[in-house]
């Protein structure tokens, strides 16, 4: 039986890890939210909505040859292809009499031990394609004679169920996997009984029985929600996407992505990293493989159900608010069986995760734009709102220009020659399209490059370069704006900084050491400004001049907001 433990605050786990056992453990992005499950609903739209971690091919089918041919994935480790899901959390907004739904984001963080029993077994790797659940739906109650909670906190009260309170700094749901094998099957058709917890211990530790003799690594491993971005309003304030509000039905599905062997970097891992920290920067076997940058730039690749969950982007808080929990997933209260749906709704259709570029389009690399003049120098576009690859292509593609440039998430450039072009690595093209989730506009200061069919992406005309080195991001992104704005080779702006960005402005006044100078046209390709730039969501005048002036400057300039 699985184990379900709900923290009221976020903690690390090396509170938890006992002081004489090794672990190592790695972030997790939420790759996909949606209602798919290659376990239990192989082919199908499943019942309920997951958020799915890991391996970028993932899909309603699960195969592990070709999960292991994953271009990226969402785990910190960039070798393990695995996926890892469990359920979404959705906040239920009751107001004016209505009931809404809202999409809580979250992350993972997954946890690999390395527990055995008194016997000292040794512990291996995941065998080839094994997949495995663990955790019940349908559970309406908490057994206290069932295995004991994990991560056991010094300062948190925790709960098997969904805590009366509110969490300011998130939800965390956590499950602990079964990790006795029984040698011969990858799966089983309840997909739990090829594999057992240990008998006479922890979950985490204990002794195989004799029917699964085979001890595997224990994988651990916790969602945070981040419910403290919406208001508490009791019980009741936050549903599971199987339609329960107890949390007594969280559950978790795992599918290997790793390379499967006794040589395998896996099993070098679990056999030679047995430093206490869990800190994946400890273990020299994994530590080679360590990729934020290509982790946050990860997308799915495969057709995902065509319906809105109310899932707008890793971290983004608020997404659509639906009038239901996807599928036929109606509150769930108390101990009886689960309500049904007078109507059950419509299966959507399978589709694409990005959106189709006009015809003749296609998307290439990932170009660094900037701190001198831009790659592309025609027309440009913001969407706040909006903004897709396709979007972008369409909009330079009637004004006659062969290529588009989208970056920051919501800015499209076009242009017909790159200018002083440096191909960067697609990690540092990392940002989510403010129109499409699961695909990528460019990041801080770099654009995703799309080419129109006959257009060279590397033209006699630009000043082309390589670079190979990994980019570095800015510590802050680019806001959203409110309204689609246009613009042309001559910017309307004020005096600017070197990165145009499109953030919001605040209110606040110049400082008694800088004066305005007023509304000053840039000049077209060059920049006005040609030092150091800073992109803030809550830019301000204040903190524009301070910023250069703390750079020794003594000019500053803000544009786009």
């Amino acid at each position: 039986m699985a184990n379900l433990t709900f923290f009221y605050t976020l903690l690390s786990l090396a509170i938890y890890a006992p002081s004489t056992l090794a672990f190592f453990r790695m972030g997790a992005k939420v790759l996909l939210a949606t209602r798919m499950d290659s376990i239990v609903s192989p082919g199908a739209v499943s019942a309920h909505m997951h958020n799915i971690a890991g391996g970028n091919r993932f899909s309603s089918t699960y195969d592990y040859d070709d999960l292991r041919k994953s271009t990226c994935t969402s785990n910190l480790v960039n070798i393990d292809h695995s996926n890892y899901w469990a359920p979404g959390l959705h906040y239920v907004n009751k107001t004016g009499g209505s009931t809404t739904f809202s999409y809580i984001p979250s992350y993972y963080t997954v946890y690999y031990l390395d527990r055995n029993g008194s016997k000292k077994e040794k512990v291996h790797a995941w065998p080839g394609p094994l997949k495995m659940l663990a955790g019940n739906p349908n559970r309406r109650t908490y057994n206290s004679t069932s295995v004991s909670d994990m991560a056991v906190s010094k300062s948190s009260p925790q709960t098997t169920e969904f805590p009366k309170n509110n969490c300011p700094n998130g939800l965390r749901a956590q499950i602990v996997f079964p990790s006795c094998w029984d040698g011969q099957n990858y799966d089983s058709a309840d997909h739990m009984s090829h594999m057992a917890y240990p008998i006479d211990g922890h979950p985490d530790s204990g002794n195989c029985p004799s029917t699964h003799p085979v001890r595997l690594v224990t994988l651990f491993y916790e969602q945070v929600f981040d419910v403290g971005s919406f208001p508490y309003n009791g019980a009741g304030s936050w549903v599971l996407s199987n339609g329960d509000d107890t949390g007594y039905g969280f559950h978790a599905d795992f599918q290997n992505g790793w390379e499967a062997g006794d040589n395998s970097l896996l099993q070098q891992a679990i056999d030679q990293c047995t430093n206490l920290s869990g800190e994946l920067t400890d273990c020299p076997v994994l530590k080679p493989y360590l990729d934020d940058d290509a982790k946050e730039a990860c997308q799915p690749v495969n057709p995902i159900p065509d319906e809105d969950v109310g899932y707008r982007g890793p971290g983004v808080t608020i997404g659509t608010s639906t009038p239901t929990v996807p599928g036929c997933n109606p509150i769930w209260t108390g101990t009886g069986p689960k309500p049904t749906c007078s109507t059950n709704p419509p299966v959507p259709a399978f589709k694409s995760p990005q959106s189709v570029l006009p015809a003749g389009w296609t998307a290439g690399k990932c170009m660094a734009d900037g701190p001198g003049p831009r790659v592309l120098q025609g027309a440009s576009l913001v969407d706040s709102v909006g903004m897709t690859r396709a979007k972008c292509a369409a909009f330079c593609d009637s004004k006659g220009f062969k290529y588009a440039g989208v970056e920051w998430s919501q800015e499209c450039y076009c242009g017909n020659a790159l200018v002083g072009a440096v191909e960067s690595p697609d990690s540092a093209c990392h940002r989510t399209c403010k129109g499409e989730p699961y695909e990528n506009c460019g990041g801080d200061a770099h654009i995703t490059l799309l080419t129109k069919t006959g257009a060279s992406s590397n033209p006699s005309t630009s000043t082309t370069t390589k670079t190979t080195t990994t980019t570095t991001k800015a510590s802050t992104s680019a806001a959203t704006t409110t309204t689609v704005k246009a613009s042309t080779t001559t910017t309307k702006a004020a005096t600017t900084t070197t990165k145009t960005t499109a953030t919001p402005s605040g209110t606040a006044s110049t400082t008694s050491t800088w004066k305005l100078q007023g509304c000053l046209a840039e000049p077209q390709p060059a920049r006005a400004l040609w030092g150091a730039y800073l992109s803030d969501p809550a830019m301000t005048v204040e903190k524009c001049t301070s910023y250069c002036k703390s750079k020794g400057f003594t000019l500053a300039g803000l544009e786009y907001g």
